[in-house]
């Protein structure tokens, strides 16, 4: 009799504290209530229940008054970010006179930047938000001390988040998506040559990718995106001034293939066009190239490019190796070279300079050849990037490229490397080091924001970064 009662205490107290994960409180007491009368429970076990039972759902309403609420219509939410400490040392020879005559430049800085964003699912339709740290379209750093507002009383002004993301998207079918707003670049590249990774686009794009039933993956994607301006059209006293928009035009399709269990390969080729070609106003980004190229050039016109990434990823023992190259050709840098050739005779029987190309080398480790690929690392994974790059002075814009390595310059060549170590799965160490030259004597290395004032002869860079993502 001891023994049956004993075990129907056991059985009791384990069902109505299981139970209070989806029951009232109140409920869990009546029945508690209900066993101490027929003399199933004493009342001091029968307290001893109801007690825990209470606690629980008191642990629950707090949980619940904590959450964040969406729209019963969102599926799922996601918060995401990182925050990035980094060190930072640059030096470039910068031309003086005579384009020979240099002097060196250096400029070291600590930095940080933060991102924080929320995507959101529905069945079919899906978004994405987010904030970051500074105002440049390829960077979202800020120097640390650089915002003093008094001199050297160290009074500062806190930094800005900007809108760097805000767009959503509908599946169409499985297979073809469409998105607008401020978005992340679709385009599939085997590195930063072309379009620096910080960069969004705004306006619409496609995407497309289907799988066979092999499992080979076909992918596209298309861009239809606002690059600069705003249509302007107005007429007062006879004066009419105009401003049309030029926009990024892109398409590009590509294909995705194992070969066997250990290697894939990933290969694509893709055209872009800026399509306004009008000279504006001085500075304007209109502007065709001038006599002025040591200093800044803004100019976007005639640039129509084709580019190749291609890329070949092998696993085993733990080791992935990955060779890629990426050939980038400018179709108009003829016409490129002839308004250069019409603002100064100095540039008339000099090179186009039409390609850009790259090869390189990334070797790391990871627990498979999917997570190799896509650069899935955890804790203890490594990664080393190698790779040597040349960019010819017509070849791309150079208010697009990586604002890193080389400065963010056009006419420039040179080997990269790039580091990795995970310390946690989401806390890494970086390492980038840069070291370039100019590519053709007869040309400047001058660009927009850049971080080294005038043109330069050569270039190193060296960062050191701790990554910490949430």
């Amino acid at each position: 009799m001891i023994f049956n009662k004993k075990l129907a205490v056991a059985v009791s107290g384990a069902v109505l504290l299981m139970a209070g994960q989806f029951a009232l409180a109140d409920s869990t007491t009546d029945i508690v209530d209900a066993l101490v009368s027929k003399g199933v429970l004493t009342e001091e076990e029968g307290k001893l229940i109801t007690k825990g039972a209470k606690s629980k759902s008191e642990a629950d309403a707090k949980a619940n008054k904590a959450r964040v609420n969406v729209g019963s219509f969102i599926e799922n939410a996601t918060m995401y970010g990182d925050i990035r400490a980094r060190y930072e040392r640059r030096d470039g020879d910068v031309i003086q006179s005579n384009n020979v005559d240099t002097i060196n430049s250096d400029l070291n800085r600590t930095r940080f930047k933060i991102t924080f964003g929320l995507k959101t699912e529905t069945k079919n339709a899906y978004s994405d938000f987010a904030m970051a740290m500074g105002d440049n379209l390829r960077s979202d750093n800020t120097s640390m001390g650089e915002n003093a507002t008094l001199g050297d009383t160290g009074n500062k002004t806190k930094a800005t988040l900007y809108v760097k993301r805000a767009m959503f998207g509908y599946k169409l079918t499985d297979w073809l998506s469409v998105e607008a707003g401020r978005m992340a670049n679709p385009l599939y590249m085997v590195n930063a040559m072309v379009f620096d990774h910080d960069i969004v686009m705004d306006g619409v794009q496609e995407k497309l990718k289907y799988t066979t039933t092999g499992g080979t993956e076909l992918f596209a994607n298309a861009g239809q995106w606002i690059y600069d301006g705003k249509g302007v059209g107005s007429t007062d006293g006879g004066t009419t001034t105009t401003q049309r928009q030029n926009m990024l035009l892109a398409f590009q399709g590509g294909v995705a293939a194992n070969i066997g269990d250990q290697s894939s390969a990933k290969g694509a080729i893709s055209w872009y066009k800026y399509t306004n070609n009008a000279t504006q106003t001085t500075n304007s980004i209109y502007l065709p190239y001038t006599a002025a190229l040591a200093t800044v050039n803004y100019s976007s016109n005639d640039l129509s490019i084709i580019d190749i990434p291609l890329e070949m990823n092998y696993f085993s023992n733990g080791i992935g190796f990955k060779p890629y190259a990426e050939y980038a050709y400018n179709t108009a840098a003829d016409d490129r070279k002839a308004k250069a050739c019409a603002a100064s005779s100095t540039y008339c029987s000099l090179d186009k300079d039409d390609t850009a190309w790259l090869v390189g080398l990334t070797v790391g480790s990871g627990k498979d050849l999917k997570s190799f690929a896509g650069k899935k690392m955890a804790k203890g994974d490594w990664l080393a990037n190698l790779w040597y790059q040349s960019v010819g002075t017509y070849a791309l814009n150079q208010n697009a490229v990586d604002s890193d390595i080389f400065d963010g310059r056009l006419n420039m060549e040179g080997t990269s490397l790039k580091a990795q170590y995970n310390v946690e799965d989401n806390l890494a160490l970086n390492f980038t080091g840069s070291w370039g030259s100019r590519k053709n004597n007869q040309y400047s290395t001058g660009a927009p924001k850049v971080d080294i004032t005038g043109s330069i002869d050569d270039y190193t860079l060296y960062q050191f970064d701790m990554t910490y993502k949430f």
